[in-house]
């Protein structure tokens, strides 16, 4: 079961309006709005956007809080990136061949897993 990200089924069910109505509101298939209704899909800022004119509502009620608490995780991460990049030279980018063989510049992966390794290590001691 996919995590509960949007409110949208409930809040049109609170404020009386069909689906199909959101569905004409915002110009997408009806379908589109039941995958947001289930929360397997969600809207664009646009479509959240003129969900909630049409609700007139603020966009944050459709959303459900994800209850998080901060535990530094950000700014320490910055530290670490900082860390990793002159202590360690490890590079922002690389260059890597796309599939058209042009030299193009990527997120360095190895940069990606060190700061996720150390994001767990983070999370994982509180």
């Amino acid at each position: 079961m996919s995590k509960k990200i949007n409110r949208i089924k409930q809040v049109s069910k609170d404020a009386g309006i069909s689906s199909r109505l959101i569905s004409l509101w915002v110009n997408v298939d009806y379908t589109t709005v039941s995958q947001w209704n289930s929360n397997n899909y969600q809207p664009s800022s646009d479509n959240l956007n003129k969900i909630g004119q049409l609700l007139q509502i603020d966009n944050r009620d459709l959303l459900e809080p994800q209850s998080r608490i901060n535990t530094g995780l950000a700014i320490t991460l910055q530290k670490e990136l900082v860390r990793l990049n002159k202590d360690e030279n490890i590079p922002f980018e690389i260059e890597k061949t796309d599939s058209t063989g042009k030299m193009i510049k990527v997120n360095n992966p190895e940069l990606i897993t060190a700061l996720k390794k150390f994001a767990k290590k983070h999370i994982d001691h509180e």
